[in-house]
């Protein structure tokens, strides 16, 4: 399946939402949580059409000291996720991966304070929520892992993936529900699955996020 845009996604992603038998019977529980930046977009979509609250959470990546683009795990506050099996893969020495998490954990800061972003809107808002937790697809799925890990400590209800696109042997556990569009054994990135895949800017997440949160 390919996507003409992330709204796109979001529609689609939404039709599948509305019907499931749990969220109807639970939408005054319901929160969606999109992963900034290109989850927000996505979120916006399914959290309007679902008539919820959406809040955006910053995860940072930790990329693998030579090479910029492998993420060997990533973080969100205080929780970190490491992928054992790219760590078994490589040879990184656990100096090395001290540093590449301190990296992760200057960026993770700088989006905080980018989006003005506090630890205790999740903590006020998703207790005993059902969170639907939204990205505009998954590669290695670090992101969404540590994600879940963090929300988990909020005391929520429970917690469902949706996100248009992600590799056929991408994970599931750690989830309630999964609500996965296209699963391909040969994934390679996620931008093959939009004929629009533009980079989101900083002015288009305020926008999209100016409301109460």
């Amino acid at each position: 399946m390919i996507f003409k845009d992330r709204r796109d996604a979001g529609r689609k992603l939404l039709v599948r939402l509305y019907v499931d038998r749990d969220i109807k019977k639970g939408l005054k529980k319901v929160v969606v949580v999109s992963l900034l930046r290109g989850g927000v977009v996505i979120g916006d979509v399914i959290a309007k059409g679902l008539f919820c609250k959406h809040l955006p959470l910053v995860v940072a990546k930790i990329p693998a000291s030579f090479n910029p683009e492998l993420a060997i795990g990533a973080l969100c506050f205080d929780t970190v996720y490491l992928e054992k099996d790219v760590l078994r893969s490589v040879n990184i020495d656990k100096a090395a991966i001290r540093n590449q998490i301190g990296i992760a954990r200057r960026k993770f800061s700088s989006y905080l304070k980018r989006f003005n972003l506090k630890q205790y809107i999740y903590t006020r808002n998703l207790k005993g929520k059902i969170v639907i937790l939204v990205d505009d697809g998954i590669a290695t799925g670090s992101t969404v892992k540590v994600a879940a890990l963090y929300l988990r400590s909020k005391k929520l209800r429970s917690i469902y993936l949706a996100v248009p696109a992600a590799p056929s042997d991408f994970d599931t556990r750690g989830f309630d529900k999964t609500f996965i569009l296209t699963k391909d054994p040969y994934f390679s990135a996620v931008s093959k699955f939009y004929e629009r895949f533009p980079q989101i800017e900083d002015k288009e997440v305020v926008k999209t996020l100016n409301v109460k949160r």
